[in-house]
């Protein structure tokens, strides 16, 4: 990881900004950290390690792509079992009054309170695709805070809603499995069946069979809402995951076929043309590397 992103775990348990902070940290050892609420939502993307997390009268062995939110007021605790892998982890504090505020704004980002804090599901495990897109998510928000760019302020708040929105949708999601609703268009029926099969063999031919309608009417409902074929939507949305799952340093050839791609040689053309340059150079510029210990 780029290491000036990295931060030096501190016991404090209080917020300092009013709206949110995010960290990364990596550790070995840390001093035992006591029982503890807060009167913010604390959000943990697990990364690496040997870890529990005791959460109210539960407890959790951690696995890469858990996520744990924890709302105000719930007592917990994260215990490292073992001090031979680090302890990887980002941690996102969202105050009470921020959250609210995004409430009022738009409901749909206070959909985690159903699961989270009425049904008290505290830990959640990602797939692989989610678990990229939502690492790529806040390494951009941990990004926004430590570099000084012109609109520095707006950029951190929209990369923070984007993550706090994408959280929400994935619970939504997995509350709510995929189906073909009646009074949905077929715009969004064949978009949302591309999103949830986008790892497996689609083609404009598979389409028309599964919504039992002319290919041909496809082609032509892709170039008027997309401006591009059913092929090279699914490319782009293939290659879109590719680049999340590099960023969290997920191994190149197993993203490729995480993503849908099989055959290396037509992804690897596919991405130099769409990024102007290897999946290795992207991975080189833009990936987190652990710190050394």
């Amino acid at each position: 990881m780029k290491e000036n992103l990295r931060s030096e775990f501190s016991q404090r348990q209080n917020m300092i900004e009013p709206d949110f902070e995010l960290y990364y940290y990596t550790d070995n050892n840390l001093n035992k950290v006591n029982t503890h609420k807060h009167d913010y939502y604390e959000v943990l993307f697990f990364l690496e390690g040997e870890v529990t997390a005791y959460i109210a009268d539960k407890s959790y062995k951690l696995e890469p792509g858990d996520l744990i939110i924890v709302p105000p007021g719930i007592f917990h605790y994260s215990q490292i079992n073992t001090t031979k892998v680090p302890y990887r982890r980002f941690t996102l504090w969202i105050s009470d009054h921020f959250f609210k505020k995004l409430v009022e704004m738009d409901k749909s980002f206070g959909y985690l309170e159903k699961p989270v804090v009425q049904e008290k599901r505290y830990h959640h495990h990602l797939d692989n695709l989610t678990a990229n897109n939502m690492q790529a998510k806040i390494l951009s928000l941990l990004e926004s805070l430590h570099y000084d760019e012109f609109g520095k302020h707006v950029q951190e708040r929209l990369c923070c809603c984007d993550v706090i929105l994408s959280i929400n949708q994935m619970l939504y999601e997995q509350d709510h499995p995929y189906e073909l609703k009646e009074g949905q268009s077929l715009a969004e029926s064949l978009f949302n069946y591309i999103k949830i099969h986008i790892d497996e063999d689609i083609s404009l031919d598979s389409l028309a069979q599964t919504f039992y309608i002319s290919k041909y009417y496809i082609s032509h409902l892709f170039k008027s809402h997309v401006g591009m074929s059913v092929h090279q939507y699914i490319i782009k949305k293939r290659l879109n995951m590719v680049c999340s799952a590099i960023l969290s340093d997920t191994d190149i050839t197993k993203a490729c076929e995480q993503s849908g791609f099989k055959n290396y040689s037509n992804f690897y053309r596919a991405f130099v043309k769409e990024y102007g340059m290897s999946p290795k150079e992207y991975k080189e510029r833009h990936r987190i590397e652990p710190s050394a210990q």
